[in-house]
């Protein structure tokens, strides 16, 4: 074929290709993909659509609120959709910690209301995030305990927490004098406590038990005192501002 006959040719091949280059603007959200596959006798087109990415809502093991230190948190995200699966997870849990999979843990070692957060990736790169608020406290403070069975008036524990540690003073409404003790806090939320009265005739009281999702209620079993071991009771006001008492 002559050069002349080739020349339109080979330009109408250039402007197929330079309109062909590039991939097409996409939107984030829905994504439409259409595959066209052509034989010698028919030509099928299949379309399929890809929802966008949507997070999961972010929970932990055990629910409520934490002690510093003690509280292991595992967290999770669940169900997350759309997208192209399989999904994988980093995590920052508001404190400077972060983590990665779809079950990390962490503690925390301040108290204060912290924000973890997850951000979900699929197999296209798509992200996605979200959010939870996590309470974190100590138990240092004045509890009431109430000792069941007994005919005790209910005893004030002031407690003041050092990391896993605690000391505690009880200056008793029952006449056993002043007693100090030491304890400590462990996962999730519990709370063991021994704590030794001098005055006239010596004896230890020791409490054993764990503290509730509002970290306000502490209850076990106490041994020690005249017709025990007995169940216990001990409180203290919510925090203010607690997000978990509203």
């Amino acid at each position: 074929m002559p050069v002349r006959n080739l020349l339109p040719i080979v330009l109408l091949l250039a402007v197929i290709a330079a309109g062909c280059s590039g991939a097409p603007a996409q939107t984030d959200g829905t994504v439409t993909v259409t595959q066209t596959t052509s034989t010698t006798t028919s030509t099928t087109t299949t379309t399929t659509t890809i929802p966008q990415l949507v997070a999961g809502s972010v929970g932990t093991s055990p629910s409520g609120v934490g002690l510093a230190f003690a509280t292991v948190f595992s967290f999770f995200v669940s169900a997350p959709s759309g997208g192209v699966p399989p999904y994988t997870f980093s995590w920052a849990f508001g404190d400077g910690g972060e983590g990665t999979g779809g079950t990390p843990s962490h503690a925390y070692t301040n108290s204060g209301t912290f924000v973890a957060r997850a951000t979900t990736t699929d197999s296209q790169g798509k992200t996605a995030v979200s959010t939870a608020s996590i309470a974190i406290r100590t138990v240092t403070g004045r509890w009431t305990a109430t000792i069941d069975g007994t005919a005790l008036k209910p005893e004030p524990i002031d407690l003041v927490q050092n990391q896993t540690a605690m000391t505690a003073t009880v200056n008793s409404t029952n006449g056993f004098g002043l007693a100090t003790g030491t304890g400590n806090v462990s996962n999730p939320r519990n709370l063991s406590l021994v704590v030794t009265y001098t005055a006239g005739a010596p004896f230890a009281a020791t409490y054993l038990g764990r503290v509730d999702d509002t970290a306000s209620t502490w209850s076990g079993t106490v041994t020690g005192y005249a017709g025990c071991p007995c169940t216990f009771t001990a409180t203290r006001p919510p925090a203010v501002g607690d997000s978990s008492t509203r």
